[in-house]
């Protein structure tokens, strides 16, 4: 309990300006990509996202799915979330936890998180735990900052920027490295077929990675 109260007071402290503080770290380009990425996914069905955060990526998913779980751990970002977004008829913003959530078997036709996994701090649980709320069949999409992909300049550059808006990591977020072909391994070892896996960016990158259950 300790551990999640400490994720979520990090990260809840930036809700009002969140969308800002990451679009300059990371820069507009790598999120104009992952957005439209995410647009090519069609019938995406009863989605569920993780770590939603103030609902960016929620906008864009609900216009491929007849209803979207928006969850966050942060009561702040939910709040916020439905403040700026809560007018989307088929998304409901709710707190949870992703690494324990309360959801039932194979609910959900696909499983969405953004720039989530190289934070939570255990990457197989999550992933553990978006398989078993699946159904059969579903889609899991992973789309997150591919820090070990960047030339060593540019990863010099945004852990400036990051520390400059941030300030000091959250312990979770030093855990353990989520490169490209850890997550890939990560899926293939909990059953799921990979259907796509893409390097987005030019100086900053994101991996885009979605498997089938």
């Amino acid at each position: 309990m300790m551990e999640n109260h400490s994720k979520e007071t990090y990260w809840s402290r930036f809700a009002n300006e969140f969308e800002e503080k990451q679009s300059h770290v990371v820069g507009k380009e790598i999120l104009l990509l992952a957005h439209q990425e995410l647009l090519k996914e069609a019938k995406l069905g009863k989605v569920l996202e993780l770590g939603c955060g103030t609902g960016l990526y929620t906008e864009t998913l609900q216009k491929n799915a007849e209803h979207v779980v928006a969850t966050d751990l942060s009561d702040e970002m939910i709040v916020f979330a439905k403040k700026k977004r809560g007018n989307l008829e088929n998304v409901e913003f709710r707190k949870a936890d992703a690494l324990n959530l309360e959801f039932k078997d194979e609910t959900f036709d696909t499983v969405f998180m953004a720039n989530l996994i190289h934070v939570i701090g255990n990457a197989e649980r999550v992933i553990y735990e978006s398989r078993r709320v699946l159904k059969k069949g579903g889609l899991l999409i992973i789309n997150s900052f591919a820090i070990e992909e960047m030339s060593f300049f540019n990863k010099l550059a945004m852990g400036i920027r990051y520390l400059k808006t941030f300030g000091k990591p959250s312990a979770e977020a030093t855990k353990e490295k989520t490169t490209r072909k850890r997550v890939e391994q990560l899926l293939i070892n909990n059953g799921f077929e990979i259907q796509k896996s893409l390097l987005l960016g030019t100086k900053s990158k994101a991996m885009y990675i979605s498997g089938r259950k």
